[in-house]
């Protein structure tokens, strides 16, 4: 009896290291991905399901099929798995990207050239008007050009803020 009582203990003190050291970061992560896919553009909505989030133990990666931005959800980890981290060169770290070949482009990093896939966009038009330049997002005057997010809305996002304000409210929630 005593030696499943102790064994009962282990197993909750492996749990609560992972809920305590883990599961704040992984909301944050989650909800910044939430995040990126509401405010980042999606005409077929096969960027918005290629972000992933990788840990250094999994990778959980979106379809990267067009359709509704799909939330992802990472694994959780035990507290032993967490533990081990701690101690090594690679800590639970939560590292967030884009896998699309188009990524460095949709986020503004890149200049790109438009092509309409002949399709209305899943997401509503915040400006229509002329592409100047070929670049996403520098519309003017009248035109047939549309675009989902605002120009620089990634730089935005992580520069003015937003980045931090949904991290800190992930971290503070049970």
């Amino acid at each position: 009896m005593a030696r499943n009582g102790v064994w009962n203990m282990l197993k909750e003190l492996d749990r609560v290291a992972a809920t305590t050291v883990y599961n704040g970061p992984k909301r944050a992560a989650e909800r910044v991905v939430r995040e990126l896919q509401e405010r980042g553009p999606a005409w077929t909505g096969e960027f918005s399901n290629s972000w992933q989030i990788k840990t250094p133990t999994t990778v959980k990666r979106g379809t990267g099929a067009p359709g509704n931005p799909v939330p992802i959800v990472t694994p959780p980890l035990t507290g032993r798995q967490v533990t081990n981290s701690i101690g090594s060169k690679d800590k639970v770290v939560f590292r967030i990207n884009n896998f699309s070949s188009y990524a460095d482009i949709a986020t503004d990093m890149a200049p790109g050239t438009f092509i309409n896939p002949g399709t209305e966009p899943i997401k509503p038009f915040d400006k229509t008007g002329k592409r100047q330049k070929g670049i996403r997002g520098l519309l003017t005057g009248q035109g047939g050009n549309r675009r989902t997010a605002p120009l620089d809305w990634f730089s935005i996002y992580l520069k003015a803020g937003a980045i931090d304000k949904a991290i800190q409210v992930a971290m503070q929630t049970r």
